[in-house]
């Protein structure tokens, strides 16, 4: 089986929670404030402080590209036994923008910033693979 490879998945896990697909979820992630996301990726079945919550765009986003990878790395879905992202977060509402790289067309006084740590998990008979990813995001709050 691809050891690398289901490694290399639970490594991009939290790089791909954390990229711009979360933009979907932006909303969800303000009014929840903080706490820990748990988030099946084989299930989509999402938990907020261990409360069932209505499953986040970006599982089913990470879910899919899961399935493809695996597909084109010849290693069957049946072998994954668990794959898991744990999201701690934190937002908070603050004036301005932090981060000057991003331009926003919709700006607003009010920026909500987000610290996001993922731990990814993919666990087979074999092996587990594991991988942490710490990242910070911001948007305007009208967003």
């Amino acid at each position: 089986m691809g050891i690398k490879r289901l490694k290399h998945d639970a490594q991009n896990f939290g790089q791909i929670f954390c990229g711009w697909e979360l933009m979907f979820d932006y909303k969800t992630l303000a009014d929840l404030k903080v706490g820990v996301l748990k988030l099946n990726i084989l299930t989509q079945e999402c938990l907020h402080n261990e409360q069932k919550i209505e499953p986040l765009n970006i599982v089913k986003g990470i879910h899919l590209w899961m399935l493809q990878d695996l597909k084109y790395n010849n290693i069957h879905f049946s072998v994954i036994e668990a794959a898991e992202i744990t999201v701690k977060f934190e937002t908070t509402r603050e004036k301005g923008q932090t981060e000057q790289s991003s331009s926003w067309s919709d700006l607003t006084p009010f920026f909500i910033k987000c610290k996001l740590s993922c731990d990814s998990l993919i666990s087979t008979k074999e092996n587990n693979y594991k991988s942490s990813y710490i990242d910070f995001k911001e948007w305007p709050e009208s967003y």
